[in-house]
Order: structure tokens, then C-alpha cells, then sequence
């Protein structure tokens, strides 16, 4: 549906970006990512035709693009950059009526077909319950739906959408990319949005186009990426940030120098407790975790000591002395509850011993154990818990008499 070649992109004859080759099929879901001022905005307005190219060429629907007039590019290509819109005493309906300008007469009429679009726009937005609203009274999530309904009202093949959600809170950020994620597969549209939220564009996205260094490179999807070590490379994480391949996420491993606390995880129960400690500046051994867990990758990349066990083998007896004697090391140990199996089943017992040989045991969740320190519902519990538990051992130990 768009395709490049050889395109170089800028402004007064300066290239941005150059040697664009790139080819976006319908239906598709591009996500445009890379480091500021990198060249994203200038080449989705040379995609969208709002920018000459300095050279090479943009094919839109096979033709030269730049054969096509205003009005014929606008009835194919949709666009929503991040200027501030200037219809606030207009109503909804009326800004996603101004869409359909490509067809509308000399007189700007809305024929019966118009006001169609129009309303399936306001249908495919979820938002026909604000049509006779004022543009100028919503909050900002709504005026990108309308701003994202009004490039809708265009019957485009194509919508080119920088930074979409930038500006939006989370929630708001997740509605309308889900929304645009679903009409580009209804509609059958190519989607192609620069976003600086790149844990979203790794999730969301079909494909991605990656602007770095006055270059463009393209990956066929998202893993892709992620196993060519794009994240890293791209932005030089460093300063105990990682990538973890594994939860598409950005992880915050730092040298902490608290007490230890064991932790009794497994099957993502325990990926919560080890960002906290991390958090809280507690160090952290966890076991037994059999490789492969969420939570042994995770663990990993927080920099957890970890006592592990094969993937899809019972806990064996060496591994579960090992994570006892780990366990009786540190100042204090948390079970997170996890669900329990032929597997695994080494880890409630050694809950169970833990909780009577100490070190204090606090349970998160329902598990219920002889012994143990207390049982909290809840990682705000759990936290406050842990700390005055803490502190009171660090200060009985600073108490006790010194031997001469």
C-alpha cells in the first residue's frame, strides 16, 4: 500500500533520514520508534505527502505520490500529528465531519454517504455518545479519538499518526491505541505511528520502523527486535537498566546493601516481591525456580541470587538443601503462595521448615504454615511488614552486649 525507495528526507535541501527503502502492506500495524530529534516526524510527513521528498520516491497504492493531487492523496492517506487542534468551539461531530473534505462538493455539503462515514468514524472511535459535545470541553483522550475519527472520515488506505498518545494518562494511552489496533484490522488500513512508548510499540505492533543516526531500518516484527538486541543498541541502556527479552519490559537491577530476604517463588508469583525489594533496597535470594519461570527470568535481571532447577524436573533434593541453607543465611524469607504440584512440591516444605527453623517467615497469600511469622494479603502489607520486622532485628543486633 506504501512503499519507498531511495527516499532522503528533510528540510532546505538537509537530509534527516536517507536511503529509505521501505514496503508497508494493509492492514498492518507499524510502530515508528528511535531516540529524539532522530528524523520520525520528518519522514511520516514525507510519507503522508506534507513534505517533498529531497529525493527517491513515496508509492502510495503503487503511484508516485508525488503525481497525486491534494485531493487524491487525502482520500487515501489520513494523518494526526501532535498539533494542537483549533476547532474547540466546533462540536465533534462537526471536526469529524471536516474529514470527508476530499469529497464533498464546491459548496462543502455532506451528501447521505458523507454523514455515513461520518457516523461510522464516531462508531469506530467509540465515541457517538460525544457528537453534539464541544471539542473544547473534552479531555485530552477524547480529542485524539476525535482527532483519530476525523482522519477516519477519510476512507483512508493509509493513516500516519505521530506520537498519538504522547500527551495521554495511562489508561487513555492503552484505549486508544487498542481502538486504532482493532480498526486498522477491521478496516484493513495500514497504520503507521511513531510512539515513545516502545514497551507499547513491542506489544502492539506488526512491524516495526526503526530511525536512528539519519537512517531507517525495518523489522518484519516485534521479536524480531528484540532478538537482534534492538533495545540496548538503540538506546544504550546502561546504569543497571536492561531489557528483558522475555517480559518486553524494562528492568532496574542497582547494588543494594540491605538485609537479605529469601524469597519462595514460582510461576510469576514472586516477579511483584523482587521488584519491591529491589525497590526498597533489600538484596534477594529466591528459590527453588526452575529455569524458564517468569520468575527466574525476572530474578535475573534484577540481580537475585538464585537456586534453580531444571526446566520440567522435579525439585531434587541437592537443589532444595541448597535453597534451605540459602534460606537460614538471610534476615528474613517470604512464600508467595504459589500453586503447588508433583514439581514443585519441594518448595512447601521447604516453607514449612523455613517457618519453624527460621529465619522469620512472612506468607503472602492463603498458605498457612505452623510457625510462621505473620500472613499478609497484600504487597502494601507485605512492605510494611517486612520493614518493621527488619528494623526491629537490625536494632535487637545493635542492642545485644558485645562479647569481650
Amino acid at each position: 500500500m506504501i512503499a519507498t525507495i531511495n527516499l532522503s528526507a528533510g528540510y532546505r535541501g538537509l537530509p534527516v533520514v536517507g536511503g529509505v527503502n521501505i514496503s508497508l502492506r494493509g492492514g498492518e500495524f507499524v510502530a515508528v520508534i528511535g531516540p529524539n530529534a532522530a528524523g520520525k516526524t520528518t519522514l511520516l510527513k514525507t510519507l503522508a505527502s506534507l513534505l517533498k521528498p529531497l529525493s527517491g520516491v513515496v508509492y502510495l497504492d503503487g503511484v508516485d505520490s508525488a503525481r497525486r493531487g491534494a485531493r487524491e492523496t487525502a482520500r487515501l492517506v489520513g494523518v494526526v500529528l501532535t498539533e494542537q487542534p483549533r476547532h474547540l468551539q466546533l462540536t465533534v461531530l462537526e471536526v469529524v465531519a471536516l474529514g470527508r473534505y476530499p469529497y464533498t462538493n464546491p459548496l462543502d455539503r455532506l451528501s447521505e454517504k458523507d454523514r455515513r462515514e461520518v457516523l461510522r468514524a464516531l462508531r469506530d472511535m467509540g465515541i457517538e455518545d460525544l457528537a453534539e459535545r464541544r471539542f473544547g470541553e473534552l479531555s485530552d483522550g477524547q480529542r485524539q479519538k476525535v482527532m483519530l475519527a476525523r482522519a477516519l472520515a477519510q476512507e483512508p488506505r493509509v493513516l500516519i499518526l505521530d506520537e498519538p498518545v504522547t500527551f495521554l494518562d495511562p489508561k487513555a494511552r492503552l484505549e486508544v491505541l487498542a481502538e486504532i489496533k482493532r480498526v486498522c484490522i477491521e478496516r484493513g488500513i495500514t497504520v503507521v505511528a511513531s510512539l515513545h512508548e516502545v514497551e507499547l510499540a513491542l506489544r502492539m505492533a506488526d512491524r516495526l520502523i526503526v530511525v536512528a543516526d539519519g537512517k531507517v531500518k525495518t523489522y518484519d516484527s516485534p521479536e524480531e527486535f528484540v532478538e537482534l538486541g534492538g533495545p540496548s543498541i538503540l538506546y544504550g541502556l546502561g546504569l543497571g537498566v536492561k531489557f528483558s527479552a522475555e517480559t518486553m519490559a524494562l528492568e532496574f537491577s542497582r547494588t543494594n546493601e540491605g538485609p537479605r530476604v529469601f524469597v519462595i517463588a514460582g510461576g510469576g508469583s514472586g516477579a511483584l516481591v523482587y521488584r519491591m525489594l529491589a525497590r526498597l533496597g533489600y538484596q534477594f535470594s529466591t528459590g527453588v525456580l526452575h529455569r524458564g519461570d517468569i520468575d527466574y527470568h525476572v530474578a535475573c535481571m534484577l540481580g537475585g541470587r538464585i537456586v534453580a532447577e531444571r526446566a520440567f524436573h522435579p525439585i531434587g533434593p541437592e537443589s532444595a538443601q541448597r535453597a534451605l541453607q540459602e534460606a537460614l543465611s538471610c534476615a528474613a524469607a517470604i512464600y508467595t503462595s504459589p500453586e503447588i504440584g508433583p514439581l514443585n512440591l519441594e518448595n512447601q516444605i521447604l516453607a514449612e521448615t523455613v517457618a519453624l527453623q527460621g529465619p522469620p517467615l512472612i506468607i503472602l497469600g492463603n498458605a498457612e504454615f505452623q510457625g510462621a511469622f505473620a500472613s499478609v494479603e497484600s504487597l502494601s502489607e507485605l512492605s510494611e511488614t517486612l520493614k518493621k520486622l527488619l528494623k526491629n532485628g537490625e536494632e535487637a543486633k545493635q542492642a545485644a552486649p558485645t562479647a569481650e
